[in-house]
């Protein structure tokens, strides 16, 4: 009988694992204030505006409660865009003139070129040279939301 090689098999290292490391809370904005939890607009009609901010913006439904008339878009561990059925008794406050919610955006002039081709009131788009392009557009209630795409650099 011929004797047999045997070959070895080089041992290979076991992979190693990198342990993920704890997460951390963010710092505080205060002693008091965490951050920023939610930006909420009153509206007219749930349907129309669910429609608006779910099919026509494509934002994700965190939280829908129906019967409450109460709808939240965003992802988990971020803040998020809520809207609430007006019910009265007063007539619904003026949509204009108040606050606003500011998305960060890669393109503005592409996203409100692609609004307004939706049928979505926009204002035209405003540029502050070197720092950030800005786009204005309205929900059927009139309610202000903008769109921002930084130009400086790291932002």
């Amino acid at each position: 009988m011929s004797p047999t090689k045997r070959t070895t098999k080089a041992k290979r290292a076991a992979p190693k694992v990198k342990r993920a490391t704890k997460p951390t809370a963010p710092a505080p904005w205060t002693a008091e204030i965490r951050d920023l939890n939610l930006i909420a607009y009153n509206v007219s009609n749930l349907e129309r505006a669910k429609k608006f901010y779910g099919e026509t913006l494509g934002l994700p439904v965190a939280l829908a409660l129906d019967q409450a008339g109460w709808v939240e878009y965003g992802l988990p561990h971020q803040a998020h865009l809520g809207i609430n059925l007006w019910r009265g008794p007063d007539p619904m406050p003026p949509t204009n003139g108040g606050g606003h919610a500011t998305l960060t955006c890669d393109d503005v002039r592409g996203a409100i070129a692609r609004l307004r081709a939706k049928g979505v009131r926009c204002d035209d788009v405003q540029e502050i040279p070197g720092m950030v392009i800005l786009g204005n557009f309205y929900d059927p209630d009139g309610n202000l939301i903008q769109l921002a795409q930084t130009l400086m650099p790291g932002g």
